[in-house]
């Protein structure tokens, strides 16, 4: 009886392993650029709940509010009074959006609101969470 040796060749035992290295690198490649996508506010902000949610148009200026009363736009950083310096040029005929921790006082978010009247701005959001239905 004759018995036959099969010579595999090293190239074949390696080949089903290639497209899913390809697939598993386009995968890492993907979930950074999706993570690095979102952008992040000046500080961290706790924002109240809601059971609705709202679309953002794009050309929204985010103005964040943290629980201390300090306010920022973008990469600027300041207080009630300077509220017209942080906010971008042209920012009277664009949605502001505004996202407060939820421990931030009632009367801040008032006297906010009042000082962008003053600004002459028209379109103000107060931002929240959206708790889960069940």
């Amino acid at each position: 009886m004759k018995r036959r040796i099969q010579i595999t060749d090293d190239t074949m035992a390696q080949e089903p392993m290639l497209p899913l290295i390809n697939i598993v690198f386009l995968l890492l490649i993907f979930f950074m650029i999706a993570g690095s996508l979102q952008k992040l506010g000046p500080f961290d902000v706790d924002p109240p709940s809601s059971a609705d949610a709202m679309q953002r148009d794009d050309e929204t200026v985010v103005l964040w509010v943290d629980k201390s009363g300090k306010m920022g736009v973008d990469d600027r950083q300041g207080a009630l009074n300077d509220i017209a310096g942080l906010l971008p040029e042209g920012f009277a005929q664009h949605p502001i959006e505004i996202r407060a921790d939820r421990n931030v006082d009632g009367q801040m978010i008032v006297a906010l609101l009042k000082r962008l009247q003053e600004l002459h701005v028209d379109k103000v959001q107060l931002m929240t969470a959206v708790e889960a239905q069940n």
